[in-house]
């Protein structure tokens, strides 16, 4: 009978351990399957998350068709039509250099109203600067719209554009993008034999950086 009793008694802790055992590699299990979810999360949120770019153009201004507004007796000036392009002229302008396939080997079109303040005898400038970027091909068909609002700082020796810009228009309607937009943009060179301004095809290189989605 004890022989018994004792068998019985180890059948038991046999059929503890191995229930203790089934629970521990189920929990395992679990825990595995729980990582392997929360990796493939997060690789899909990276799949679909925005993607980073860079752009630079080189862009010329039109200045045959320029309009700008004195604003009564003071260095206050507003420029009410302003062109700049990117099309290829003389050493200006060109395609745009990319890693967004949208924007690489394409054109620029931007459009400008400038309020601002130039000091004539410094030739100091400083405002603001609200720009609609069209993103053009060969055939100069719109690919997409920016919209660009920022400031310009600097001189006509060289003045810093910065702006915030976002996508407004674009083929594929369900697109998404915005970032940033900087450039030196240049009227004038300094003439050291008259010792004054030598006025130049105002022109600029401009970085487009941001994201799209």
């Amino acid at each position: 009978m004890k022989h018994v009793l004792r068998a019985l008694g180890l059948l038991a802790l046999m059929m503890v351990l191995c229930i203790g055992c089934d629970m521990s590699m189920t929990e395992l299990a679990l825990s595995r399957s729980a990582v392997q979810t929360e990796e493939l999360s997060s690789r899909a949120a990276k799949q679909n998350g925005p993607t980073q770019f860079t752009a630079v153009v080189n862009l010329y201004q039109d200045y045959t068709s320029v309009v700008t507004e004195h604003k009564g007796d003071s260095d206050h000036y507003k420029t009410v039509e302003e062109t700049l392009y990117s099309f290829p002229y003389e050493s200006f302008g060109g395609v745009i250099e990319s890693d967004w396939d949208l924007l690489d080997g394409k054109f620029v079109i931007m459009n400008n109203v400038t309020n601002y303040n130039l000091d004539q005898e410094t030739a100091a400038i400083s405002g603001s600067n609200h720009s609609v970027i069209q993103i053009v091909d060969e055939q100069r068909q719109v690919v997409a719209t920016l919209q660009a609002n920022g400031t310009i700082d600097g001189s006509l020796l060289g003045a810093e554009i910065a702006m915030n810009w976002v996508l407004k228009d674009a083929a594929d309607k369900k697109l998404h993008a915005n970032g940033k937009v900087a450039g030196i943009f240049t009227w004038a060179d300094f003439d050291y034999e008259t010792m004054g301004l030598s006025y130049i095809l105002p022109n600029g290189t401009f970085t487009l950086t941001g994201s799209y989605k």
